[in-house]
């Protein structure tokens, strides 16, 4: 595990030879502007890499791309451009950890809080990423680790009350020391970029992207002194379902992949690969939360 008092890494951004374009769900959101966007990397020499699903959705995309992207470099070289909101960022930043490659997002969503561009400043915007100004942060994911194998999350893991259960009985301990038994209809573990998301919905603390932690925060706990509680990164956290009957079921990034028995636990830390935002320098976590969670 990381230790807690290594910062977070920051790389200045460097000139695209050649760029991974994905795109929201739905192609109508972007369609509009592909031509808008093939042109201005036309304009700058930059190569263009397409996926099978984003070529069959976009066929001015599927005409223009010249490389699969199988062998993303990092460094940015190669960038990661995503037209979506922040679900899409999200799966591209977990997509391509592994790579080291630079995820760019323009905003087409409803927050965009991951997003660097918007809509409006498409092409300055781009433009200026090309030419590599921006920075690198990599950021902490979550690992989790049980019977049935190992998750990773970028955003959280949340354990909700499965079926027809009216709450969900949750022990938790951290590295080793038992803390807790909640009832409850869930627990969310977020790592600082999802702090903003699931975890600041349910009353938990948002955290700046430049801390390494996680954070455990409740969904309607019946409890008066339940609290929410922020984990070194070199700690561990142990969820155990501890109802007599019932199921709890575990997402990742807000996907349902397993169900968690009675008796059963699983643990989680920061143990997941590193995910590469790029974002440019004046565009801090601060500014951030101040215009798309501030009062107007």
């Amino acid at each position: 595990m990381t230790p807690p008092h290594t910062p977070i890494s920051e790389v200045a951004g460097t000139r695209a030879e050649r760029v991974l374009i994905l795109t929201h769900g739905a192609a109508e959101v972007t369609a509009g502007v592909m031509p808008t966007l093939l042109s201005i990397l036309d304009a700058r020499g930059v190569e263009v890499a397409a996926t099978d699903e984003e070529a069959a959705k976009h066929p001015s995309l599927a005409e223009r791309a010249i490389i699969a992207p199988t062998d993303l470099r990092p460094g940015g070289a190669d960038l990661v451009l995503v037209l979506g909101g922040d679900g899409s960022i999200l799966r591209a930043l977990s997509r391509e950890a592994t790579t080291g490659a630079p995820v760019l997002g323009v905003n087409y969503g409803r927050v965009g809080f991951l997003a660097t561009i918007e809509q409006s400043d498409l092409e300055r915007g781009l433009a200026r990423a090309l030419d590599g100004g921006y920075v690198t942060l990599g950021l902490p994911s979550l690992k989790a680790e049980w019977s049935e194998g190992t998750l990773q999350a970028v955003n959280d893991l949340a354990f909700l009350r499965g079926g027809e259960s009216r709450l969900a009985d949750l022990s938790y301990s951290v590295s080793g020391e038992p803390v807790a038994t909640v009832r409850c209809d869930g627990l969310i573990c977020s790592t600082p970029v999802g702090s903003t998301a699931y975890n600041l919905a349910a009353g938990g603390p948002t955290v700046s992207w430049r801390v390494k932690c996680f954070v455990l925060s409740f969904i309607a706990a019946h409890h008066l002194d339940t609290r929410p509680l922020i984990l070194a990164a070199d700690e561990r956290l142990t969820v155990t379902n501890s109802a007599i009957v019932g199921d709890c079921d575990v997402l990742a990034d807000g996907v349902r992949i397993a169900a968690l028995p009675p008796g059963r636990s699983i643990t989680v830390g920061l143990g997941g690969e590193e995910v590469h935002l790029a974002i440019f320098p004046e565009s801090s976590f601060f500014r951030r939360y101040r215009e798309k969670f501030g009062r107007p």
